[in-house]
């Protein structure tokens, strides 16, 4: 008798243990602090916070986030963008599709410029973390021309897998 209350306890609890362990959570980050991050490693220039509605302008309604901080050049032919939105579960991809659309909507502007701010455009970033969309378009404009892309966005990059941590 002993033996088979000590087998169904042994069972009880091996059954609440898989059934506690749903699995880990989605790491939660400060939106503000990626921006501030990111934003040490290439500052925006002339930078102008996002608003509600530079968000709504990118097609971001505030129904499709729980929080976002970014800053972008208000000045054409300006390219540089930082912005971190915070997606509601399930708008990820509706995030991800109107970031794409803007980084779209940059470098086609700038098609007519030669050099670093179209290279600049082409090669930004959109990352996506958990719940969390990121668009990055940066980098010192010197080091494109003298450089090249790729090393211009190393600080970048690292920044962005910093923030993420």
């Amino acid at each position: 008798m002993k033996k088979i209350i000590a087998f169904m306890m042994a069972a009880i609890m091996a059954v609440s243990m898989v059934a506690c362990g749903g699995g880990e959570s989605a790491p939660a980050y400060d939106v503000n602090e990626v921006l501030t991050t990111i934003e040490t490693a290439s500052p925006v220039r002339m930078s102008t916070p996002v608003d509600e509605m530079y968000m709504e302008y990118l097609g971001i309604s505030a129904d499709m986030y729980d929080a976002y901080a970014g800053s972008y050049c208000p000045v054409m032919p300006g390219v540089d963008i930082i912005l971190v939105v915070q997606a509601k579960d399930g708008k990820v991809a509706d995030v991800k599709t109107a970031l794409q659309a803007q980084k779209d909507y940059i470098v086609a502007s700038n098609e007519n410029y030669v050099g670093s701010l179209l290279e600049k455009a082409e090669a930004g970033r959109i990352v996506e973390k958990g719940n969390y969309v990121l668009l990055v378009i940066g980098g010192d404009e010197i080091v494109v021309e003298d450089q090249g892309i790729d090393v211009a966005y190393e600080p970048i990059d690292a920044a962005i897998e910093e923030a993420f941590k």
